[in-house]
């Protein structure tokens, strides 16, 4: 079911084209050949021009040209791919220059293909379709890791909800078959017209401290219930909502209380009560069981305590939230691979090397934010993420509170 509406969602996507050429003859025969595909296309006569562009607007596929003024083709490629918003545009370049030393060059700056001038209609064509084909089917496999590595940590949160959850109604089983025992005794006691009034008394003292000892228990059961409910819902729905942020956080944190349960570890949230936010509380939620599981896993050793600090604050309808912890640290390799897919320090001991570029991506987006790294190492770890107020889903009439 998942798989088909990502194939559905990536089918009706209408595929952004920019064209790269300082000769508008060039653009305007591209532009012919492609326009009974429905395609989206724009087009701009520089590489200094291409590079704004895509630093403004979403695009699908770049046709590059090579010979131009200025910036060349190489150049732009090159800045392309250095640059995360559009290193993974996929670049075809459409040149004369066929040379193998030339061909060389463009796949080591980054092109995905090649098309050779004079360009030929269905040639063009069929090499546009392949590499947007491919660009879907890792859209949709990205899609996929994310909703598999989602649906992962709601497995783990429901055991570990399971296991906090079986102490509370334990003790609040416990606590009432007390109260049973006591009652039947002072119910029989009563029948035998033994019953004073001391026993009476303490009959009550220990009836009252029952009773308590369930509310806290009861209460602890259904806080953690509640949390868990609103933090699982907001992940699966997706929808931008309001909510009040330090609430939120506790929710996130109080159904992670089970793993963090087993870390000698302290988790310090300091955000003002205040601040509410309209964005995406299940892109948040993930991105923060990611940071914990990041710490927990990388930051502290077995035998160092650390600490970790959740902070935000608001100003011009732009939150940023501030995630430290006083852990290892990266080195500065670390830090520049931290958020490539699939790199971890820890393989084959938990570490998947997706928690961080999952964060970036769903910052990105879903929250429309950014996220910035500090670390040193030996000082620990800091992430800054900013993001402001979206319109609110168009499905809701009022905000939701969670």
């Amino acid at each position: 079911m998942i798989l088909s509406a990502v194939k559905l969602m990536t089918v009706n996507k209408k595929a952004s084209i920019l064209i790269v050429d300082d000769n508008p003859v060039n653009i305007d025969l591209l532009r012919r050949y492609l326009e009974g595909e429905d395609y989206s296309i724009s087009a701009v006569t520089s590489g200094e021009k291409a590079l704004k562009v895509v630093a403004k607007i979403q695009v699908d596929l770049i046709l590059l040209d090579i010979m131009m003024p200025g910036m060349d083709g190489y150049q732009t490629c090159t800045a392309l791919k250095q640059s995360s918003q559009s290193e993974h545009i996929p670049v075809i370049f459409v040149t004369a220059k066929i040379e193998p030393e030339d061909l060389r060059k463009g796949f080591a700056v980054g092109a995905a293909d090649y098309i050779t001038k004079p360009v030929q209609q269905d040639i063009i064509l069929a090499r546009v379709k392949n590499q947007l084909s491919i660009t879907s089917q890792m859209q949709l496999k990205r899609e996929l890791l994310e909703k598999s590595n989602k649906m992962a940590e709601l497995g783990n949160m429901v055991a570990g909800i399971a296991h906090e959850v079986a102490s509370p109604m334990g003790n609040l089983m416990l606590t009432m078959d007390y109260i049973l025992q006591k009652t039947a005794k002072i119910k029989q006691a009563s029948a035998e017209h033994k019953l004073d009034k001391q026993g009476f008394e303490q009959y009550l003292a220990k009836l009252t401290e029952a009773a308590n000892m369930c509310h806290a228990n009861a209460k602890r059961a259904t806080d953690l219930m509640a949390s868990f409910k609103q933090v699982a819902v907001n992940q699966c729905s997706n929808k931008i909502i309001e909510f009040n942020l330090a609430e939120y956080i506790e929710d996130i944190l109080l159904t992670l209380r089970p793993k963090l349960k087993k870390h000698p570890h302290t988790v310090t949230v300091l955000i003002d009560e205040k601040i509410s936010v309209i964005n995406n509380p299940g892109a948040l939620s993930q991105v923060i069981i990611n940071l914990v599981n990041n710490s927990l896993l990388h930051a502290f050793n077995q035998e160092r305590t650390g600490n970790i600090e959740i902070a935000a604050k608001e100003e011009k309808h732009l939150i940023t939230l501030v995630y430290t912890d006083d852990g290892l640290g990266m080195s500065s390799e670390q830090r520049q691979m931290a958020f490539k897919k699939y790199y971890t320090t820890k393989a084959g001991e938990g570490g998947s090397g997706l928690g961080l570029t999952i964060c970036k991506e769903l910052i990105e987006q879903e929250m429309q934010g950014q996220i910035e790294l500090e670390s040193t190492h030996g000082t620990g770890t800091k992430f800054t993420i900013s993001f402001g107020q979206l319109p609110a889903s168009q499905n809701s009439h009022e905000p939701e509170q969670p």
